[in-house]
């Protein structure tokens, strides 16, 4: 075996970089943020597992069962050490990343992409919470990688693993067909593999709910309680055309590239002029003796972000969907890939010397941290501080809710906390003492609660609200106290 090329050991070094600055980033986040790790959906999952391991099958559904986080994270059965392993995923894909950019555009870039990802806001964000959109994108990165270098078997077992995360990667698959070179019957054998995603997706949920297999693919349906959750999130339900201005007009362009806009359309143009002129040379040919071929990063990777968005859109075709951004977090690193090219690009075509490239290039790069920072305080304004506040408040009133010395009888809590007091009080929800605040006002369980978790910002409709604050006039506090809510001892008691 011989050794690796100067280039190669430079890549190495540069994903093994990236990928650390990923890690210490990610930990001093969570310790700015010690409870952004108790996402409502990692939650489900943890139940979701135990629910399988132990054979219990309590009345809940929080969000869609969903295959790769189940059984990749419910074994490690607690949300802290969940969040390290999401750590440590995203790692990787900033390595990966860096690679794919390598071995397409050249180390400038990568270095620059590496930057980027590190200081992605959606990307800390989904890290935190242990999303299984995160999960998704580092696997698609990977089919990205392995498309690139033409290794269509790990392309397909990479986006199998983002399916079976949601399958609406499913379409992802059809980047495997425009892979040249390789037997059309090959390619088509491999592009079906990440189909194997639905009905592992529809036994997962038979299981949870006792439906058969077969009707569960026939007849796919979202728990009652995931359905009441759109309802009161108040988020709108969005069709094809509102999805596209949402996110590629107001978010991409309004807040995520608000400055830099002009540098991903630069990249992408230069990139479909580079492929356009590597289809006209002969089959493996390098382009200015770039060791890993023509610079551009080719239409099977550039497919696979854009066959995601395609799926959702899809999606919101047949049914309209609650749209959220994180849906959509693949394509805005394909898009900051490209705005790092742009700057490359366009810092080398500075006519003069190296000084005034280098002063466009900082210019530039200088825009692009400015357009994520905005981004970053944002999210942090709606997502992170809030949040914050909320799950410390509700993380000591669950396990108040927890033990019936302290809170005996019926509980009622936000439905976006319900996962929480489920994964600590399992025997409370099965003798139907635990109840989402939503359900209760609408008459569909524990009577007159004993205890209430009352956070007025994480009730979205004012009927709840109003009839919540009513439940607690004149109640006895049992913790928290302060702004952000507290856990009440009901008048009824």
């Amino acid at each position: 075996m011989s050794a690796p090329s100067a280039d190669g050991r430079l890549e190495l070094a540069g994903a093994s970089a990236t990928a650390l600055a990923v890690v210490v980033q990610s930990l001093l986040l969570a310790g700015r943020y010690p409870s952004a790790h108790l996402d409502a959906d990692l939650l489900s999952y943890l139940v979701y597992y135990r629910q399988l391991a132990t054979g219990d099958r309590i009345p809940f559904g929080y969000t869609v069962p969903k295959v790769l986080p189940v059984l990749l994270l419910g074994p490690l059965g607690d949300p802290h050490r969940a969040m390290l392993a999401t750590v440590a995923v995203a790692a990787l894909g900033g390595a990966l990343l860096f690679l794919l950019a390598a071995r397409s555009l050249g180390l400038a870039v990568a270095l620059l992409t590496g930057v980027l990802y590190v200081f992605d806001p959606l990307r800390s964000v989904l890290t935190l919470r242990s999303s299984v959109d995160l999960y998704m994108g580092v696997a698609l990165i990977a089919a990205m990688l392995a498309l690139r270098q033409r290794r269509i078997g790990f392309a397909a077992a990479a986006i199998l693993v983002a399916a079976l995360g949601k399958p609406v990667a499913v379409p992802c698959a059809l980047a495997i067909l425009l892979v040249p070179g390789i037997a059309p019957r090959r390619r088509a054998w491999f592009a079906a593999l990440p189909l194997l995603a639905l009905p592992a997706t529809a036994a997962l949920g038979s299981a949870l709910a006792g439906q058969g297999v077969l009707d569960a693919l026939v007849h796919p349906r979202l728990p009652d309680q995931h359905e009441r959750f759109v309802r009161v999130a108040q988020a709108s339900p969005l069709g094809v055309g509102e999805t596209l201005h949402l996110v590629f007009v107001e978010w991409f362009g309004g807040t995520l590239f608000a400055r830099t806009w002009p540098l991903v359309a630069v990249g992408i143009a230069l990139c479909a002029l580079s492929s356009w002129r590597a289809r006209r040379e002969p089959e493996g040919a390098p382009d200015r003796g770039h060791p890993h071929g023509a610079r551009t990063i080719g239409l099977p990777v550039a497919a696979v972000p854009a066959l995601l968005a395609a799926g959702y859109l899809a999606v919101s075709l047949v049914q309209p969907m609650v749209v959220f951004t994180r849906f959509f977090w693949i394509v805005t690193v394909v898009l900051g890939l490209m705005a790092a090219y742009g700057v490359v690009a366009l810092s080398r075509a500075v006519p003069g010397s190296r000084v005034a490239g280098a002063a466009v290039a900082a210019t530039l790069v200088a825009a692009l941290l400015a357009d994520r920072w905005d981004d970053h305080r944002w999210r942090a304004q709606f997502m992170l501080v809030p949040f914050e506040e909320y799950a410390a408040v509700a993380d000591g009133a669950v396990d108040a809710i927890a033990h019936d010395v302290a809170c005996a009888g019926p509980a009622v809590v936000p439905l976006a906390y319900l996962p929480l007091a489920v994964w600590r009080a399992p025997d409370k929800l099965a003798r139907g003492e635990l109840c989402a605040a939503e359900d209760w006002v609408d008459g569909l369980g524990c009577g007159a609660p004993n205890c209430v978790l009352f956070i007025p910002d994480a009730l979205n409709r004012d009927r709840t609200r109003t009839a919540v604050a009513e439940l607690v006039r004149g109640g006895t506090i049992l913790g928290g106290g302060h702004g952000s809510g507290a856990l009440v001892r009901s008048r009824h008691t």
